[in-house]
């Protein structure tokens, strides 16, 4: 049986496509088969991957564009191997990364196995986010999911235990038994849908903490930009993480699913305030009253430990709960305006007096 079956799906990846698939190739886990989903590119994709051919693990899929997710399913179909795992066609791996988390899994039968990252060749290595090792179903539910869908950081802000799909490698029998699939209607945060689903039904999890992904981060990153529509975009994947943690008996999610639904409408909020974003102010009250007065938002009111998180979003949540559209975009304003002050002005004449001598000698006695 094949080990297991990596799923790329490609959608005019040409200029980097080359480097993700030798770096699949060459990993010393040779037991794979490689799933080459191609969503309808236009950009000589198909040619790069039809180079690959003469390797009798590849396989190459040409499909009209339906998105990522679809794609996904699409390769996620084909699949025979004992596990599943994704690459974006950007992105590429280290040579021992499916060695290393295939023998991971094995070593207790692991249901998902989850590795680190690091950006572009020599950038950001993402700090761990839980111990290296191995995890029984009790630890899954005690250290695991309540940290999946979202959580409060120390200092407030926001965060999550990272769901990429690519980081993960997930047994496909657990997969099967529990109808866990990609809801091919989904336009964003897919990865969250896949990982949350596989995580619940988890008796077995292996996290390594060494970084064996590359994940290249371009300065024009769909992430980084401004998404038109952003709100519609959410509002379905919502309605499945609500309904999946309702069906979660063995442990009450619903809280981090609360906060969940309020960091996603604060991404929209933040979104209609990026320097890319095209809309007038009247358009971007506009927008962000639409999305508070949407039932989802209403949702989570009274649900959120408010003391926990930042001046930044506890004031979020004052005025999300007034619908307030124009006070956000107020006080956005004048809280970014601070921000840059500090950043340009306040925290180099910290430094700059920090290492000044006299500063160096009072601190020495």
């Amino acid at each position: 049986m094949v080990k297991i079956s990596v799923i790329v799906p490609i959608y005019n990846a040409a200029k980097y496509l080359e480097k993700c698939l030798d770096s699949i190739v060459a990993q010393t886990l040779k037991d794979i088969e490689i799933i080459l989903i191609d969503d309808g590119s236009t950009d000589g994709s198909a040619e790069i991957c039809k180079k690959y051919l003469s390797d009798s693990r590849i396989t190459y899929c040409y499909k009209e564009n339906e998105g990522l997710a679809a794609a996904r399913d699409d390769g996620m179909l084909r699949a025979k191997g004992e596990y599943i795992g994704f690459v974006d066609a950007d992105d590429w791996l280290k040579p021992e990364m499916y060695e290393k988390m295939y023998n991971a899994a094995k070593s207790n039968n692991s249901d998902v196995v989850f590795c680190n990252c690091q950006e572009n060749e020599n950038g950001h290595i993402f700090t761990p986010e839980m111990a290296d090792g191995p995890y029984d179903r009790e630890a899954v539910k005690k250290e695991i999911l309540p940290k999946t869908l979202a959580y409060i950081g120390k200092h407030g802000e926001k965060r999550a235990i990272r769901w990429c799909n690519w980081l993960r490698i997930y047994k496909t029998e657990t997969l099967n038994k529990n109808g866990i699939r990609f809801d091919r209607r989904l336009r964003r945060s897919q990865d969250l849908q896949l990982t949350y689903e596989a995580t619940l039904a988890a008796q077995n999890y292996y996290y390594i903490a060494e970084p064996l992904y590359h994940n290249r981060v371009v300065n024009d990153s769909l992430s980084r930009g401004y998404t038109k529509n952003m709100w519609p975009l959410y509002t379905y994947l919502i309605d499945i993480l609500y309904k999946d943690t309702e069906n979660f008996k063995e442990l009450d999610l619903m809280n981090q699913m609360h906060l969940r639904a309020f960091f996603f409408v604060t991404d929209c909020i933040e979104n209609e305030m990026k320097p890319l974003c095209p809309n007038d102010k009247k358009t971007r009250i506009k927008l962000i009253d639409e999305i508070m007065n949407d039932p989802r938002c209403e949702r989570f009111y009274g649900h959120i430990e408010t003391e926990k998180l930042s001046p930044l979003y506890q004031k979020y949540y004052e005025l999300i709960c007034k619908k307030d559209a124009a006070g956000i975009l107020s006080f956005t304003k004048k809280y970014r305006r601070k921000q840059e002050i500090r950043k340009k002005y306040i925290i180099p004449a910290i430094h700059t007096l920090t290492e000044t001598s006299i500063y160096k000698k009072i601190r020495g006695k």
